[in-house]
């Protein structure tokens, strides 16, 4: 092989060595042995968006997923709530009781809808109260969807209401052609966090087996949701593979 040869397929073979090999390491000091809550809009974003996270977690926490709609937007509200309990737990979440669905119908699920950030809190406040630290979306929501980015104004007013500090960590959104680089987004997902300001940046990256598991997640429990472009979503999506959180300033 070439010098030339090698160095146009060294950035392809790379990640694929990564996944193939990688072993999932033991996270943080600070996201082990805690409690922690993972605060979702609709059924089936843990699997899509947080799957990583969860995987990487769950084994050395307890996690709570607190999911603040039933996903009802084509009347399948009940389906859903099951399919995401069904996911939760291979996902690796302890019990079904760990996993807590809001059915408000002041916080539709709606991609018109923003849901006030004080009834975000005061469901944070009844079910997450005893957690040390919350997980949820950033300013970009992932996909730009108000629900999503609903949770993390609704987070930031629980957590500013606390007499303790209590963390709080958010999922970056990434530009469209990083969200289907799938794999090959993994380094430059390592490269983004070495250069962010923020001191507490995390990475959690999914072994291939534990990829296939996120994909079951989504393929044999959100069997509702399953539609064609769901199927490019987990083939495709870095978020399959590889989340990246950073801790919110709460001092700032």
């Amino acid at each position: 092989m070439s010098w030339t040869t090698f160095a146009l397929t060294f950035p392809i073979l790379l990640p694929l060595l990564w996944i193939c090999l990688y072993s999932p390491q033991r996270p943080p000091a600070v996201l082990t042995n805690k409690t922690i809550t993972l605060l979702i809009a609709h059924p089936d974003d843990e699997a899509m968006f947080f799957s990583p996270t969860l995987l990487a977690l769950a084994p050395h926490n307890k996690v709570q997923v607190l999911c603040l709609s039933t996903g009802n937007a084509d009347g399948l509200g009940e389906i859903r709530k099951g399919e995401l309990v069904s996911s939760c737990r291979e996902l690796g979440v302890a019990s079904d009781d760990d996993v807590v669905v809001i059915d408000d119908a002041g916080m539709p699920d709606s991609m018109t809808r923003t849901w006030p950030a004080s009834k975000i809190a005061q469901y944070l406040e009844r079910y997450a109260a005893d957690s040390d630290a919350i997980l949820t979306f950033d300013e970009g929501g992932v996909s730009s969807h108000p629900n999503h980015i609903s949770l993390l104004h609704g987070a930031r007013e629980f957590v500013a209401g606390k007499k303790t500090i209590k963390k709080l960590y958010k999922l970056t959104s990434v530009p469209i052609l990083r969200k289907y680089l799938s794999v090959f987004d993994v380094p430059l997902t390592f490269r983004a966090a070495a250069r962010s300001e923020s001191e507490k940046a995390f990475v959690f990256v999914s072994s291939s087996k534990q990829v296939r598991t996120a994909q079951r997640a989504m393929t044999d429990s959100h069997v509702s949701q399953m539609r064609w472009f769901r199927w490019g979503w987990i083939g495709l999506s870095r978020y399959m593979v590889v989340n990246d959180l950073v801790e919110e300033n709460l001092r700032g």
